[in-house]
């Protein structure tokens, strides 16, 4: 089995905190806490050091769902720009990160329902998430052989997953996310979430094995 796949296969109980919420989950740093005062009284000089704080990890939500660079990053941009529009209501019921997040995650899925090319896209996703290409320093053409197959078998049952398994699973994989950050992301308990995972992972694991 590839480092990759076995490493989607042996996710930790919690992930842990992530980059951006330097004081823990549910708190803004105070420099974060700061830029977003700032922001919501029109600065947007301010609402640029957010942007630059937190495109890498919407960037990365977004190609949970999508799995393709390009789409990615385009959404990530629209969703910075609904942000802008929509600060106002931002009520600090939640940490920033997870609001914004939160919109992102909605715009990827609207991408991906009209296209309607999910399938295809987890299937052949190749660049920065769960799929990582096969490791290069196979001692043998064999080996790299059995690696490949593994890796394809790993995304063809991933891709058959239940979207809600599928989606959780991507989201805990990228490394991104705590278990709680992903429950306020899909406004599902943690339990659940953390449920989602261990099943997801319990199904691509009898799959491999078969």
């Amino acid at each position: 089995m590839t480092g990759a796949v076995a490493q989607l296969l042996t996710l930790p109980l919690d992930p842990g905190t992530t980059t951006g919420d330097a004081s823990g989950p549910g708190r803004e740093s105070a420099e974060i806490h700061e830029w977003l005062t700032l922001a919501r009284a029109g600065d947007q000089a301010a609402f640029g050091r957010l942007v630059d704080a937190y495109q890498r990890i919407a960037f990365r939500t977004a190609l949970s769902a999508l799995g393709r660079r390009e789409d990615a990053e385009e959404i990530a941009q629209e969703a910075f720009l609904l942000a802008w529009r929509k600060l106002g209501s931002f009520r600090g019921d939640s940490t920033f990160r997870t609001w914004l997040l939160t919109i992102v995650w909605r715009r990827a899925l609207d991408r991906r329902r009209v296209r309607l090319l999910w399938w295809k896209r987890t299937v052949t996703h190749r660049e920065g998430g769960v799929f990582d290409d096969v490791p290069g320093d196979e001692a043998t053409p064999e080996r790299a052989t059995v690696a490949r197959d593994t890796v394809r078998r790993a995304r063809l049952a991933i891709a058959r997953l239940s979207p809600t398994l599928r989606d959780t699973l991507l989201l805990a994989s990228s490394g991104e996310h705590t278990y709680e950050q992903i429950a306020a992301m899909l406004r599902t308990p943690v339990g659940t979430i953390k449920w989602r995972v261990a099943e997801a992972r319990r199904i691509v694991s009898a799959k491999l094995d078969e």
